[in-house]
């Protein structure tokens, strides 16, 4: 098996399967006489569960994996060629795509007896949403080898960890709307434009800018959106930690406390030990003390 079948397998396999079966088929490499491979497999990195997800609905739901990345590309294209029209009509279609591909997530891994809660959700709305606007991120969740939930967050794709993600280079395609030719109509007669006329245009063109500017409006506050979900996932991920380090102290210390118990315990006993020692040893002298009185007295 070489590392890109086994890869498929892996990534396919329950969460609790992976590391077991990785090494496995490491080994099986190494022990065939391929050290190189066994070493590329014993790389690859178990999924995350939000990543496993992912990596489930490439198989599971091909269908809707493709949907969500024809939706990123005309998308991305109505972005480039600046067709705001285009971008009205797609962005609810993009939410109801997301939650029902997130749906679908959640009834494949109640079947598996993994249910998903709110945050793992977040992180594979996240992911998606990412795929829509990054190629590269929508390449790579296409791959079925999914290791970390992606998000964008402005300026990138990261990972869970917060650091770049790793995606394969993707050739940008730029896309420019072309002017339609004009229609050939019959000449008509030139006429003087009214006083309503006038005000119709003038009101299109206030209606206009002001589209313009709700649509601007609307791309910062999801910019902020983004870099605010961002900088919760960072804190809940540091609380997450530093709660982990709470709890290896408290049973640092516990484990403190018993050794001082203990300790405390033996002290007492020590303790007692040598007191008894010294009246044996007070005793014992006495005793010596008193019949070397007496055989001095005999001696005399």
């Amino acid at each position: 098996m070489d590392v890109d079948a086994a890869a498929v397998e892996l990534y396919g396999l329950p969460p609790g399967q992976f590391t077991a079966a990785r090494n496995a088929a490491a080994k099986a490499a190494k022990d065939g006489g391929d050290a190189s491979t066994g070493e590329s497999i014993k790389a690859l990195r178990k999924p995350t569960i939000a990543a496993w997800l992912v990596n489930q609905l490439v198989r599971a739901d091909p269908d809707g994996i493709h949907d969500l990345t024809e939706l990123g590309e005309q998308l991305r294209q109505a972005h480039v060629s600046g067709d705001g029209a285009q971008l009205r009509r797609l962005t609810p279609r993009r939410h109801r795509l997301v939650q029902r591909v997130v749906q679908t997530a959640r009834e494949l891994a109640q079947e598996q007896g993994h249910p998903v809660s709110d945050q793992i959700a977040q992180r594979l709305t996240e992911t998606l949403d990412a795929a829509l606007v990054d190629p590269g991120a929508a390449q790579l969740v296409r791959s079925g080898q999914l290791t970390s939930a992606l998000r964008h967050v402005g300026f990138g794709v990261v990972d869970e960890t917060g650091e770049p993600a790793q995606l394969a280079p993707v050739r940008p395609r730029v896309v420019r709307s072309r002017p339609k030719p004009p229609a050939k109509r019959a000449a008509k007669p030139v006429r003087k434009p009214s006083a309503v006329d006038t005000t119709l245009r003038r009101r299109r063109a206030e209606l206009a800018s002001r589209a313009q500017e709700a649509e601007t409006d609307y791309t910062a506050a999801e910019a902020q959106r983004i870099n605010a979900a961002a900088h919760l996932d960072a804190h809940e991920h540091l609380i997450a930690d530093l709660t982990t380090t709470i709890q290896r102290l408290n049973e640092e210390l516990e484990q403190a406390r018993q050794q001082l118990r203990d300790a405390s315990r033996q002290t007492r006993r020590l303790t007692a030990a040598r007191d008894r020692a010294i009246r044996n040893a007070t005793l014992a002298q006495r005793r010596r003390d008193a019949n070397q009185q007496r055989l001095a007295s005999f001696d005399n």
